[in-house]
């Protein structure tokens, strides 16, 4: 499991389009975020790189707080 937060979540929606993006990256097996404080929880058969995260999100407000 990997932990990173993600920057702009604050509602349900931010939730669910933020799990869609990252749940899309090859190797994702599931994603939980908490869109109060913006805590994303990731499973997946290999660690994921801050690039490939952000790229999911392009288009979005949302990015990986490093």
């Amino acid at each position: 499991m990997q932990t990173i937060f993600i920057i702009g979540t604050n509602c349900p929606a931010c939730k669910t389009l933020v799990e869609r993006r990252i749940a899309a990256i090859d190797g994702v097996t599931e994603v939980n975020v908490d869109f109060k404080t913006g805590k994303t929880d990731i499973g997946a058969n290999r660690q994921l790189t801050e690039d490939e995260i952000n790229k999911s999100l392009e288009g979005t407000h949302y990015e990986w707080k490093s």
